[in-house]
């Protein structure tokens, strides 16, 4: 049986955004690429031989900001089963963690300093958040704010390792 997450607050104010968000299944091809984290050691976008989730985010984004708690429960909940990385689009290492501490998220972030990723992959709208299997092929993308603890979304990441 799935867990649900609730998350209080964060959850009620993402919901009505996430109607506007728009799932695109099957996106297509996407080339991997290497990204640095803060030490500036690099790391394979998505994760090869697991399910992964990456999200394209930026600290000056307020749908951005809001969504984050709920990402970060997808981990919590799906634990190995998943892989989860946060990809900052063109700020300084600085500027995010410092703004990670600030909000008592510890997890890791890469980054995309040139906006090479998000180029390569059409991100033009944060958040964007994109689904791998197992095999490294897409198969959803979700342009803006999203309600990651809804039974919508559990479905989106449930499949990534179900066929």
């Amino acid at each position: 049986m799935r867990r649900r997450v609730v998350l209080g607050a964060a959850a009620a104010l993402a919901l009505p955004l996430a109607r506007a968000a728009q799932i695109e299944r099957s996106p297509g091809a996407l080339p991997a690429f290497q990204a640095p984290d803060i030490e500036a050691a690099r790391a394979a976008v998505p994760t090869p031989g697991r399910a992964t989730v990456v999200n394209f985010w930026a600290t000056w984004c307020p749908p951005c900001r809001t969504e984050m708690p709920l990402l970060l429960q997808l981990t919590e909940l799906y634990g190995d089963k998943l892989s989860l990385l946060l990809v900052n689009f063109k700020e300084r290492p600085a500027t995010v963690q410092r703004y990670m501490k600030d909000a008592g998220w510890a997890r890791p972030v890469l980054f995309d300093a040139m906006g090479e990723g998000a180029a390569a992959w059409g991100v033009k709208t944060f958040p964007t958040t994109f689904g791998f299997d197992a095999q490294g092929r897409a198969k959803w993308r979700v342009r803006g704010e999203y309600d990651w603890s809804s039974a919508e979304a559990g479905r989106l990441v449930e499949g990534l390792w179900q066929g």
